[in-house]
């Protein structure tokens, strides 16, 4: 009994799995028995009694090829911290590199600073262009297959609007304008402007902006009184028409306010299109770059060209919490309890 005992626990710890998370269909009842595929594998999994369409699940999957005979177990309810910095595209994810000791003495990184974000299939690297000259201000996106002798093909560059993108009278008058004004641009590989993000200045804004020295007394309302330490703003990101309002995607932001006195701690952001327009892949990781930048995952990196006057960083609007500066640079926003907060994530989940 015990040989046959350890021959058993070793063929088990031989066999490998993988884990395959899956979501109940909208069509599914509790207990049905649905097909599925991880990997070139097919199997079939029951449903769990105790959920309902929307909801998400795991299963135990033997690692090989073919269709699998068994019905994979469902793994048992766990609890997990996904603490690492990593970027989401699509159904790939991608965590930041780990520097090597030669990386980080590296001389030529303090003029053309990098990063990489490593996937199953693919790595997208984030480089500046230069730190010497004061006028690159420049951040290209590129991809690599995996296998060693593919070369990088570039996604496209993040930069910041010069005069020429402007409207005529916003470059030469900047004091008396208003209307649109571009604020950083997402230029294809060809050189051609894909997206955008700008924003729109109205003399009345300028005068709303001295309510800001009441901002202290409105955020201790909202954290005593209203109960509401999650805000979610909206930020709109448009197509290559200066002119054009029309939506191409935006960029969801979730804050919550640990105390009134200190900034407020940004839990989440993901960028989704807008509805009606469709990205593509590539899309996403070019749009993905300004997230990147401004999540702190880059901070060791890119400090310096952050930084630097007039630089990227002083073209990359964020929200601000003020309600007239964030309403000019086209970011919306709305403020919730916990419960709502859940609520709203639970929702983007299944969309």
């Amino acid at each position: 009994h015990l040989v046959q005992r350890r021959n058993t626990l070793l063929e088990t710890m031989a066999r490998k799995y993988m884990r395959v998370t899956l979501r109940v269909p909208a069509w599914a009842q509790p207990g049905q028995i649905i097909e599925a595929s991880a990997s070139g594998k097919r199997f079939s999994v029951k449903i769990p009694d105790y959920l309902r369409p929307g909801q998400y699940f795991t299963v135990r999957v033997p690692d090989g090829t073919g269709e699998e005979k068994t019905t994979p177990s469902v793994s048992a309810p766990e609890v997990a911290f996904n603490l690492e910095p990593n970027i989401v595209i699509g159904n790939d994810k991608y965590f930041k590199e780990v520097k090597k000791c030669q990386d980080w003495f590296d001389c030529s990184r303090l003029c053309f600073p990098y990063v990489v974000f490593s996937g199953k299939s693919e790595d997208v690297t984030l480089k500046h262009q230069c730190c010497c000259l004061p006028c690159c201000c420049n951040f290209e996106v590129s991809t690599k297959k995996d296998g060693g002798s593919s070369s990088s093909k570039k996604v496209g560059t993040l930069a910041p609007a010069g005069c020429c993108d402007q409207n005529l009278c916003a470059a030469l008058c900047p004091c008396c304008y208003s209307g649109p004004k571009m604020q950083a641009k997402f230029v294809n590989p060809e050189g051609d402007i894909k997206y955008m993000l700008k924003s729109n200045i109205q003399w009345c804004q300028y005068c709303c902006i001295c309510l800001t020295c009441c901002s202290p007394c409105f955020r201790c309302c909202r954290f005593c009184c209203q109960d509401s330490q999650y805000t979610r703003y909206e930020q709109t990101v448009y197509g290559p028409d200066l002119n054009d309002d029309t939506p191409y995607a935006k960029i969801i932001y979730t804050d919550r306010m640990i105390c009134p006195c200190i900034p407020d701690e940004r839990i989440q952001m993901r960028i989704e299109p807008a509805e009606g327009k469709t990205l593509s892949k590539e899309d996403l990781i070019l749009l993905s770059v300004f997230p990147s930048l401004i999540s702190g995952y880059t901070c060791a990196e890119f400090c310096v060209p952050l930084c630097l006057p007039g630089g990227m960083m002083c073209s990359m609007p964020t929200p601000s919490g003020i309600a007239p500066v964030d309403d000019a640079n086209n970011i919306q926003f709305e403020h919730m309890n916990i419960k709502e907060a859940l609520a709203a994530r639970k929702q983007d989940d299944m969309i």
